[in-house]
């Protein structure tokens, strides 16, 4: 005989027993602040695994939770709450897409009434909020069901405290509920009001009317218990009732299935069609749409005698079985399956569960039937995890063209919270064994998941972490790149990526002088992100007399030609003349065109994630932007992102209606969305902090595409490995050139510096430095001739080392062709 907890003075470890003991103690861990305006908690997802949102943490445990899209990128989340004391009540908060829970703090109370109130379930309203039911025993004597819808905004709209969907006498337990698309909820539960346990159903129409009589609908009246019903949408506003049936007298349960129409009545024999009459125990049931107007039911079976395995069997409209009778196996080892979970991911059914056929300990496989009843995924599944150490609890969501499955964790010291994507032929998207979710210290365990809309995931979770010794709930949100929040990221703009390098030291562990956006521009060229060169525009020498394009060969260079701000254009004209050929690392001075400038740093920045100076993969972040003139950049990449624009600056012929501004704003925009204060992880070798969260970046997310492969990179030689022990002063570059030649020059010290330039006469024609104080290192000066007569000149440097070891002079001869 089923018994359910009449008076539930069970704990939420006693709970946990009857899965393997699995939960205990508690210990200490940091928490992140929050903020609090009034009676809202404002925060952001946080982008490190052992920090993590606070969805409600109170007195007492804070247990048996479910979530649901909010179908903006968010979530709503119901659990069952014991801060009263010993009595369980209802809450529900609503956590946006950048992770700011939205209604009051630790959440709203459902139902305010005495008693108790147990496993709640909850669907979405398809309008921003969502339809929840429980187990209620408000009246004293015996529980009933009762349902309430809350909005988008926290407001409840039906009656004050729910509305109860049968005034039966006898229990009312386990109640489960399908959203059946505008026309409200369909609610099924397990009900004793004429002795033995029955199936009982009711619809509640959106405004809080209940459709099928004062009592509910009878599904299921069999002799002795049928229990635990679970629910699927028919695809036209009726639903399957699947539940566990003792009426064959054996002392275990059966599967049995009904169909209820939308008028409801039931579509199939009375009292339901048997899924599954094996011998022994069939259980832990769960029921899904077929695709195709049935329904699919998925089952842990003990039909071997010894353990258990998981089973699955297909209905059609009609309730005839598809499949083979009784059932096929979903994964046929000599192990036990448990706990399995299932969705319609749109080409097959995907099922997940828990498995010990490595040994002791549990671990998480998967597998795929598709509609014919054919195993896709391997003969006995797919494993997701086989770390060591028990793997339990697993769920999964599809979205799009992937699956996110979560479960917790105990490959280390405590349990823990792990996920994995796969697209629908198993291949993962994420690292072998999943990516963490949550490692605080104890134990997360129970996580509970629902789609964000972006082929990512909200996960909820208890959490002992606070050590209370009670539950809490936390929650995050994972990127379609398995990182929290999207993960956290930090990019340069031009302005700062123009700065001259400060050489830093340490001090007996303590930096004593820190690094700035100059060292970092510095060391992605000497770790060869770009080994030949930064190129900007498109390399067209087929056609060098009608293109352009500007390529930078080193990190001195771009410091020279950053920050630009003149308006953006493409590569049309270069002072007075048009545009065409290779511009070879041009200064501001020389050419000065904000959109460049952008780009320039734009691309620099995904050089600095691809090599590891900055939290990695921020060129596979998405662009995303309503914008009219967003069409070329929306929806891309931001590696493939600036491909686009490489594309209009030197093919601009091709792209007449292009808004040149809107194209450096929006590179701009991304260029400063991760800047903040500098700080550093590790100076050697040079690593910076993230500053901000994808999530919290309203233009940016996650690709959906597995991320780019990098190829490693080759380090170049130390900027000083070429230095030579005493001045330098280079020829200029171009020579013969006309009206823009480069001088460089290298100091081996700290020195005053006078530069000029003078005609064959010895006659001075200009002063490019004069006596100015300048750092030792590689330096460069730009040399304007415009105003200079064709002929032979000399340039002069003179340098006067700070140390006062002596004067230094070079002499070198260019030559100027109109």
């Amino acid at each position: 005989m089923y018994e359910c907890l009449s008076s539930h003075e069970a704990s939420i470890n006693d709970t946990r027993s009857s899965r393997h003991d699995l939960m205990k103690r508690s210990c200490r861990l940091f928490t992140f602040l929050i903020l609090f305006l009034p009676g809202v908690i404002r925060a952001d997802w946080p982008c490190r695994t052992d920090t993590t949102l606070a969805v409600a943490v109170a007195p007492g445990n804070q247990w048996n939770q479910r979530v649901v899209t909010d179908g903006h990128n968010g979530a709503i989340i119901v659990w069952q709450d014991r801060r009263g004391g010993t009595t369980d009540k209802i809450y529900v908060q609503r956590v946006s897409a950048s992770g700011n829970p939205l209604w009051l703090a630790n959440g709203i109370a459902v139902a305010s009434t005495n008693g108790y109130q147990y496993y709640p379930q909850l669907a979405s309203d398809g309008n921003g909020g969502a339809y929840i039911v429980w187990q209620d025993i408000r009246s004293g004597v015996s529980y009933d069901v009762y349902a309430q819808r809350v909005d988008a905004n926290g407001n409840f709209l039906w009656q004050q405290n729910g509305v109860p969907l049968s005034n039966s006498t006898g229990q009312q337990y386990n109640p489960q509920l399908i959203a059946a698309d505008t026309t409200g909820i369909i609610v099924t539960w397990q009900d004793n009001r004429s002795g033995a346990f029955d199936i009982y159903a009711q619809r509640v129409d959106p405004a809080g009317t209940i459709r099928w009589g004062s009592n509910g609908l009878l599904v299921c009246g069999a002799s002795s218990d049928q229990i635990e019903p679970m629910i699927a949408s028919d695809g036209g506003h009726g639903a399957y009732i699947g539940w566990l049936d003792y009426r064959a007298g054996t002392g275990t349960t059966d599967i049995y299935c009904q169909r209820i129409t939308s008028s409801g009545t039931a579509a199939w024999t009375a009292d339901g069609v048997p899924v599954c009459a094996a011998a022994n125990l069939q259980w832990n049931l769960s029921v899904i749409p077929d695709g195709a107007g049935g329904t699919v039911l998925v089952w842990q079976d003990r039909r071997s005698g010894t353990y258990d395995n998981v089973y699955a069997q297909r209905l059609n409209i009609s309730g005839t079985p598809l499949w083979t009778a009784d059932g096929i196996a979903v994964a046929p080892v000599t192990a036990n399956q448990y706990y399995p979970q299932s969705v319609f991911d749109g080409k097959g059914y995907t099922i997940v569960w828990q498995d010990n056929r490595n040994g002791a300990d549990y671990d998480i496989y998967a597998q795929q039937i598709i509609p014919k009843g054919v195993l896709t995924w391997d003969g006995t599944g797919l494993a997701v995890c086989t770390s060591p150490g028990n793997q339990y609890n697993p769920q999964l969501v599809v979205q799009g063209a992937s699956i996110v499955f979560t479960w917790q964790d105990h490959r280390g010291a405590d349990y823990d919270v792990y996920a994995q994507r796969t697209d629908f032929s198993a291949n993962p998207f994420w690292k072998t064994n999943g990516m963490p979710v949550c490692s605080s210290t104890l134990d997360q365990i129970d996580p509970q998941i629902a789609t964000d809309g972006a082929e990512g995931a909200v996960v909820v979770w208890n959490d002992y972490h606070l050590n209370t010794g009670s539950t809490d709930l936390f929650a995050t949100r994972l990127g379609s790149n398995g990182l929290p929040a999207g993960g956290c990221y930090r990019s340069f703009p031009q302005d700062s990526l123009g700065l001259k390098s400060i050489r830093f030291k340490k001090g007996k562990g303590v930096i004593i002088s820190r690094p700035n956006a100059g060292n970092v521009r510095d060391s992605v060229f000497a770790r060869g992100a770009f080994p030949n060169a930064v190129l900007l525009g498109i390399d067209r020498r087929d056609s060098a007399r009608t293109y352009g394009w500007v390529y930078f060969t080193g990190s001195l260079y771009v410091r020279n030609a950053l920050p630009q701000g003149v308006s953006p254009r493409p590569f049309a004209k270069i002072l007075d003349r048009d545009f065409f050929g290779k511009l070879r690392n041009p200064t501001a001075k020389r050419y000065n065109n904000r959109l460049l400038g952008e780009l320039l740093a734009l691309k620099l920045n995904i050089g600095i994630s691809d090599a590891g100076l900055t939290q990695t993969e921020f060129g596979d972040l998405v662009y995303e932007d309503t914008s009219v003139y967003a069409q070329m950049l929306n929806g891309k990449r931001i590696r493939d992102l600036v491909l686009s624009v490489d594309s209009v600056m030197t093919e601009y012929r091709n792209y007449t209606s292009v808004n040149y501004s809107y194209l450096a704003n929006a590179l701009h925009s991304i260029n400063a969305a991760f800047d903040g204060p500098f700080d550093t992880l590790s100076t050697t070798p040079l690593k910076v902090t993230s500053s901000r969260a994808v999530f919290s970046v309203p233009f940016l997310t996650t690709s959906t595409r597995p991320a780019t492969i990098v190829p490693a990179f080759t380090p170049e030689p130390s900027p000083d490995a070429d230095i030579p022990d005493k001045f330098t002063l280079f020829q200029n570059y171009p020579n013969p050139f006309n009206p823009w030649t480069r001088i460089e020059y290298i100091l081996t010290e700290p020195s005053i510096v006078t530069l000029k330039v003078y005609n064959i006469l010895g006659q001075e024609v200009a002063t490019l430095i004069d006596h100015t104080a300048i750092q030792d290192g590689h330096q460069l000066v730009d040399f304007d001739a415009t105003n200079v007569a064709s002929g032979v000149y000399f340039y002069r440097m003179i340098a006067e080392p700070l140390s006062g070891h002596g004067v230094l002079t070079q002499v070198k001869k260019m030559i100027v062709i109109r």
